[in-house]
């Protein structure tokens, strides 16, 4: 396995450093909002097409007299019309930072894509010795 990184040595380095770095970033992230969060109802205040066809709804919610927004990943059927309500979740400690409750998954991928990569570079690391 190691030969097989011999000529691709730099290429995994230039591509998997970043990859980890924001693998860790999703990873950091997620947590605050898991440990911090504070689920609100937000209201629908615009909904918008992708270059697919699929909705994206604008959701605002007030946190101590601020209005902050929140966009949700794209629908095919959205499940909220303009003002209509949604739940949304933000970070206590930085309220621009939500999501949306019904879309939250459970955090995985960040996992599995780190992992990915810090093996890559390690076995790259050790293909230096």
């Amino acid at each position: 396995m190691l030969e097989v990184l011999q000529g691709n040595r730099p290429g995994v380095l230039i591509f998997g450093i970043p990859v980890l770095a924001g693998a860790l970033l999703f990873i950091w992230r997620d947590g605050n909002l898991r440990r911090r969060g504070i689920i609100v109802s937000a209201k629908c205040v615009q909904q918008a097409r992708d270059g697919k066809g699929l909705v994206i709804l604008r959701l605002a919610y007030e946190v101590d007299g601020l209005q902050y927004y929140c966009d949700s990943m794209p629908y095919q059927f959205p499940p909220a019309g303009i003002g209509q309500r949604m739940d949304v979740v933000y970070d206590s400690k930085d309220p621009s930072y939500s999501e949306v409750v019904s879309q939250r998954g459970r955090g995985i991928v960040p996992w599995i894509v780190g992992g990915i990569a810090a093996a890559l570079l390690l076995v790259t690391g050790i293909s230096y010795l």
